[in-house]
């Protein structure tokens, strides 16, 4: 195909893909996708959460859109209230500021379509409501974290889910402009619910909120050019990761031996995030002068983060985003009439005022989100959801297409190991049973710890792939939604 769209949900990518068909250059079929997903997968990302991007459009650059702390968020705060920790659900998780909606707005002036034109179609499934996946259901009837605006849209959630509300912000956001998020109605309405609610964000917060436009990390890898988003994101352990790997012949190795190989060398990416991947650090100016220290976390596992990555090719720009409330639906904080669900980003800091990633106001937290491009034969766009696995889903992928000479859809779908270690702690390795290797610890295949992927593989046509982890191969009739 000469464009493509590969996105978590079958809606989303329809979605993107109905954008480039009328015309659309990949923003716009970013903003269709973006906006659908907030609708169809509310277990993964929403309007109260953040977006990372890798695009190549006349060069290659990168979007932050993570939020910072609100200015009554401290350790001090905190600490005067009882806590040793910061709640992982709640309106005192809720305190990192949305940067999804100010995303959009670096999307739109580059776009060709409207926003109205954009949202139609996650306007019509958050209005008319939509066949909920298996997983979404479960993860509803399994999330106990919510307050009764979110019960209230969610729970009893069966065969067919509606959002109204939802569907109403998304209007306003198109009739009253995306900045009214962060200084009009829809910001008047979050810092009432937060008044309401024992929240700290206020209006003053939105206000000052701004995406910006960073330089990627890039590396080059056996003739690729491997582009990634900069700290705060953990995308550096990917680069570091893979100049370890341009060491070693991984396509003449045995089964096992190629995966002890890239096991050894990611214990030293991930030694290597825990040292630069934090708010405010100085990277050295080459990556071969970033080096891992010895230290040794204690033993504590990761808190998987659930997230939605796309990928979108339009023919001549690429586009791999990610977006995420978090951990699942976020905080379980619901802004009363409008349908956001707040993130829970910032019960990631710690409350060690020593710590790398320690608490303080307008401060951005250590961010598992991350995006690839590569160029040189080919050209591959690629993201996953998995939180602290991200950088091993990325590697594993294009490890396989750029080692092994796959494709796509067999090198996203064929089985991966996992080392679910945050910043804090550290884990075991755990491997689909059909890898069949030894030392490590398998789990059942197609499990949910390896990720979901999705990525479009660019040479004289694209061809995309989506996980079968996921959500993005459920057959959906087209007819069912797109008339």
């Amino acid at each position: 195909m000469k464009y493509n769209v590969a996105t978590s949900h079958p809606l989303s990518t329809m979605a993107g893909m109905e954008a480039l068909e009328r015309g659309g250059n990949a923003y716009d079929a970013m903003l269709a996708s973006s906006s659908a997903l907030v609708v169809v997968q509310p277990h993964f990302n929403g309007l109260g959460g953040d977006l990372f991007a890798t695009i190549k459009d006349n060069g290659y650059y990168c979007i932050n859109a993570s939020g910072y702390a609100a200015s009554a968020a401290s350790i001090d705060f905190y600490s005067r209230n009882g806590y040793q920790e910061i709640p992982k659900r709640g309106s005192l998780s809720s305190f990192s500021i949305p940067g999804l909606v100010a995303s959009w707005k670096i999307a739109a002036e580059k776009s060709v379509m409207g926003i109205g034109e954009n949202f139609k179609r996650a306007i019509q499934f958050a209005k008319d409501g939509f066949e909920p996946s298996r997983k979404l259901v479960r993860a509803i009837n399994r999330f106990d974290g919510g307050d009764e605006d979110f019960n209230n849209i969610y729970k009893g959630t069966d065969s067919w889910l509606v959002q109204k509300s939802l569907g109403n912000t998304l209007e306003t956001l198109v009739t009253e402009g995306l900045d009214s998020f962060y200084n009009g109605n829809i910001a008047d309405k979050i810092e009432a619910d937060m008044k309401e609610k024992g929240g700290l964000i206020t209006k003053k917060d939105l206000l000052d909120y701004k995406a910006s436009i960073t330089e990627p990390v890039r590396v080059n890898y056996r003739g690729y050019n491997v582009y990634t988003n900069p700290p705060i994101s953990q995308g550096l352990t990917a680069s570091v990761w893979l100049r370890d790997l341009n060491a070693y012949d991984l396509a003449g190795m045995e089964h096992q031996e190629y995966y002890d190989t890239l096991i050894k060398t990611m214990h030293d990416a991930y030694n290597i995030r825990r040292k630069y991947v934090y708010d405010g650090v100085k990277l050295p100016e080459n990556i071969d002068d970033m080096k891992p220290d010895n230290d040794q976390p204690g033993n504590q596992k990761s808190n998987l983060s659930d997230t939605t990555a796309y990928s979108i090719f339009d023919g001549e720009i690429e586009i791999s985003a990610i977006q995420s409330n978090y951990m699942g639906f976020g905080s379980g904080h619901s802004i009363k009439g409008t349908g956001i669900n707040m993130n829970n980003r910032g019960s990631y800091f710690s409350l060690d005022s020593e710590n790398k990633n320690s608490l303080k106001p307008g401060k951005k937290t250590f961010h598992t989100l991350m995006s690839i491009l590569a160029s040189g034969k080919k050209d591959i766009i690629l993201g996953t959801m998995g939180g602290d696995v991200q950088p091993q889903v990325n590697v594993q992928i294009l490890s396989r297409i750029i080692d092994l000479g796959g494709n796509m859809p067999d090198a996203i779908a064929y089985p991966r190991f996992a080392y679910p270690a945050s910043i804090y702690g550290d884990s075991k390795v755990y491997y689909e049973s059909t890898l069949r290797l030894n030392h490590y610890e398998p789990v059942d295949d197609l499990n949910d710890m390896m990720g979901h992927a999705q990525g479009i593989l660019i040479d004289s046509d694209s061809e995309a792939g989506v996980d079968p982890r996921g959500d993005g191969l459920l057959h959906y009739m087209k007819e069912k939604y797109f008339k």
